[in-house]
């Protein structure tokens, strides 16, 4: 499974939309408390339940992992985790998987904050939001809080459909080498 991690407006969604949809990975649909944005479709984007509704299911055991960020609850569900899949985690999450040893290809998604800033005032989020989300970032999305990553991505202004072809060969090269370990 490849995970995607990096800061918000990174373009992990959208790199995420052009992987599934060009080379036939299957989107992990993460569940989040938050507000369903303008274009984004529940079950689709993300599954959209109510706070308790979430505690519920962690209180369950539903969740490999989980994260509380800007005051919302993340987290993939068990039943959402896919072979063939792709997933949009935070560190915390990202951590959590690895430190359960699944077999998953960490990809940082690395852009500015003037370029993040840019995009998040073009898909018209409120000022403020912007604000704390910028500032929070800094600290959450800090590279070193990541226990291991397996590509690291400088996203400045590339063109997703390059960023999103570089990750889909490097990630099955890397597929083709642990088949090779295996087989030694």
């Amino acid at each position: 499974m490849i995970v995607l991690v990096g800061a918000s407006a990174s373009g992990k969604t959208e790199i995420a939309h052009i992987l599934t949809s060009k080379y036939g990975y299957k989107k992990c649909v993460t569940t989040t408390t938050r507000e369903k944005r303008v274009n984004e479709q529940d079950g689709i984007d993300y599954h959209f339940i109510t706070k308790e509704h979430f505690l519920e299911l962690k209180e369950e055991n539903r969740f490999a992992e989980s994260a509380v960020y800007q005051d919302n609850y993340y987290g993939l569900q068990v039943k959402d985790i896919i072979e063939n899949g792709i997933a949009i985690l935070e560190p915390k999450g990202v951590n959590e998987l690895i430190r359960q040893k699944r077999n998953i290809y960490v990809i940082y998604i690395q852009t500015s904050e003037n370029l993040r800033k840019e995009r998040m005032e073009k898909r018209l989020d409120k000022k403020e939001s912007i604000s704390n989300r910028i500032l929070n970032d800094r600290t959450i999305f800090e590279v070193k809080h990541i226990t291991h990553i397996d590509l690291l991505i400088e996203n400045e202004k590339h063109d997703l459909n390059e960023v999103a072809k570089t990750i889909h060969e490097v990630y099955q090269e890397s597929l083709k080498l642990k088949t090779i370990n295996k087989n030694v």
